[in-house]
């Protein structure tokens, strides 16, 4: 799993994956507003989802950057320790970066509000982005007359369920099961550059209601 907001100070999902995993915890607002950029979400994304080592030139493909740019953003989520230096591979001409952890977790809501909406806002219009492109693309498929696949996932699905405290938790960690379960069964050929992607965006919000009487 890349990236995680926890709901308090030592509140997070590792509990829920069946195999131990080790946890950025990041709470330093000068940290978290560090990732109020597209490309550094980017790099945060592929680094701890794949959990493999990327150089700058690799990253920068994926976010139609320079390699030099790309190290910069590199250089500065290294200062926040976020990503660290891997050891070289193949014929080391290029340094390689790889996650500091398995698991990004950042600190309490309620801390920095103004740095973790910077944060928020960059997650959503990225996540924006690949719905309209998501969108478009299947437009350009039904004028061509091209047929979905029968099982083709919708592009957002949204709803509201009626959970009681102890459903609401069961059904929580069911979910992140399913997530776990299908991330440990990616090899490491499955994890590289041009492997394939389903993105994907949870979020559980509970009703917040107002004092009764206004």
């Amino acid at each position: 799993m890349s990236q995680n907001t926890s709901s308090g100070p030592s509140a997070n999902t590792t509990g829920l994956s069946p195999m131990p995993v080790t946890s950025v915890s990041i709470s330093d607002p000068q940290a978290i507003r560090a990732l109020a950029h597209e490309a550094r979400l980017t790099v945060l994304e592929e680094l701890f989802a794949s959990q493999a080592t990327r150089t700058a030139t690799e990253l920068a493909t994926r976010c139609d950057l320079t390699p030099s740019a790309m190290s910069y953003h590199l250089r500065a989520l290294e200062k926040y320790g976020y990503v660290v230096r891997a050891a070289s591979e193949g014929d080391g001409r290029e340094r390689r970066w790889k996650a500091a952890g398995g698991q990004l977790v950042l600190g309490s809501l309620s801390d920095s509000t103004s740095a973790k909406n910077a944060y928020l806002n960059v997650q959503l219009n990225a996540f924006r982005d690949r719905l309209s492109a998501e969108i478009a693309r299947r437009d350009k498929e039904r004028k061509i007359g091209k047929e979905p696949e029968p099982d083709r996932a919708p592009v957002l699905t949204t709803g509201v369920v009626f959970l009681s405290e102890h459903q609401r938790k069961e059904f929580i960690a069911k979910v992140y099961g399913l997530l776990y379960e299908y991330e440990a069964l990616a090899e490491p050929e499955q994890r590289g550059v041009d492997g394939e992607r389903l993105y994907y965006m949870l979020s559980f919000l509970p009703e917040i209601r107002g004092e009764q009487g206004h």
